[in-house]
């Protein structure tokens, strides 16, 4: 087929200059298609640099958010770090902090229940007036809900009131952990003069100072002991609750001890009472303190040294006389406040007692009670009354 052009000076169809205008056509189609490829490649990457900034404009907001108070308000407020109430988060980051210590090779103890590892002590007739004497004082405090063991050691005679229900633990949850610690240490799995660092996961508001210090101090695991039970420090007891193991561990280990209710649920603080015992169960742990077969000589000495010296003397301690001795650990949160230990009197004559109080909201009741209660079981107890 033969273009056509017409020639400009004379007007007619000729086909001399026919080959101007067909470059000048493709060069202009080819311009054109270059232009719409072009035109094309940049809408593309337009749309993809829209939706990028799109995708980020909702995660970078949500990311800051979300972690401010761990990257910059912790540093300047030094806030402890909260934890999710979700179970599968906890036990994914217990399982992660506890292969961190012990890289990899983490022991587990067997749970026994037929032959436990600690022993009852051995009940033989209530105090019958005592615990006329303490059901009277509750009666006086109807908002509190107290619960009471008390069991004397030279004579077996015992008061049960309410021991056997489940209360929040709050701090009093830490005597566990220390058990753990020394068995522990026993068993060559852990040094108490080995230094652990804190970190940011371990940091915990609350009782302690532990909360206070820069990230990366390191401190024995000894010193984390005294901490944990003399200040009732939060962040010594994460410390040290992810260096045996975590909460399932400590759990193992507990029903492996002989106790059926007494459970971790979370990590400290536990602000809303999910950590539980029984004042009976407390009671036996302390008096397990002397068992030789469950602690050797040494560890059971370190462990009297550390709960002789708690600071909080406030409760079953304030009205003990000067010079009887109190082994102990106390435990306050918002709707318990509670007290554990065994009272030595001068005279050798000792007796365990645990009192645990359910109450209104920081209600300062639950604390006259158990110093009330503390001094009906002194003075009956060392024959100042009957």
């Amino acid at each position: 087929m033969a273009y056509q052009c017409i020639s400009k000076e004379t007007k007619t169809i000729t086909k001399n200059h026919c080959s101007n205008d067909l470059s000048y056509n493709s060069n202009y189609l080819y311009k054109q298609q270059m232009r719409n490829y072009v035109r094309k490649k940049q809408a593309a990457k337009m749309k993809f640099l829209i939706i990028f900034f799109m995708i980020l404009g909702i995660i970078v907001p949500q990311v800051f958010i979300t972690n401010i108070n761990t990257i910059f308000l912790k540093k300047y407020k030094n806030k402890g770090v909260e934890i999710p109430q979700s179970v599968s988060y906890i036990d994914s980051a217990e399982f992660s902090i506890a292969d961190n210590i012990f890289l990899d090779t983490k022991y587990i103890d067997q749970v026994n229940t037929e032959k436990p590892l600690m022993t009852s002590p051995v009940l033989t007739e209530k105090m019958s007036n005592l615990t006329r004497m303490l059901k009277n004082l509750m009666a006086g405090y109807p908002e509190l809900n107290p619960g009471i063991f008390i069991w004397d050691y030279n004579t077996g005679k015992y008061v049960d009131i309410n021991a056997d229900k489940a209360y929040s633990a709050a701090s009093i949850i830490k005597v566990p952990v220390l058990f753990q610690v020394f068995k522990r240490a026993e068993k060559g799995l852990l040094d108490l003069n080995d230094l652990m660092n804190t970190e940011n996961a371990f940091i915990a508001e609350g009782s302690g100072i532990i909360q206070y210090f820069p990230s990366g101090i390191a401190l024995r695991y000894k010193k984390l002991a005294e901490l944990m039970i003399q200040d009732s420090d939060n962040t010594a007891t994460n410390m040290l609750l992810a260096s045996v193991g975590g909460m399932n561990e400590v759990n193992r280990a507990v029903k492996d001890w002989g106790f059926s209710t007494t459970h971790y649920y979370n990590w400290l603080p536990d602000l809303t009472g999910t950590n539980i015992t029984t004042p009976a169960e407390m009671g036996k742990m302390f008096y397990n303190i002397e068992n030789s077969n469950f602690l050797s000589l040494e560890s059971r000495a370190e462990i009297v040294e550390i709960l002789g010296h708690v600071k909080n003397r406030y409760l079953i301690q304030a009205s003990l006389p000067y010079g009887v001795e109190f082994l102990h650990k106390s435990g306050d949160i918002g709707a318990m406040l509670g007290d554990a230990g065994t009272v030595i009197l001068p005279d050798g004559r000792k007796y365990i007692i645990v009192i645990m109080v359910e109450r209104p909201w920081n209600s300062y009741s639950a604390k006259k009670f158990i110093i009330e209660a503390s001094d009906l079981a002194y003075k009956y107890i060392s024959n100042e009354i009957f």
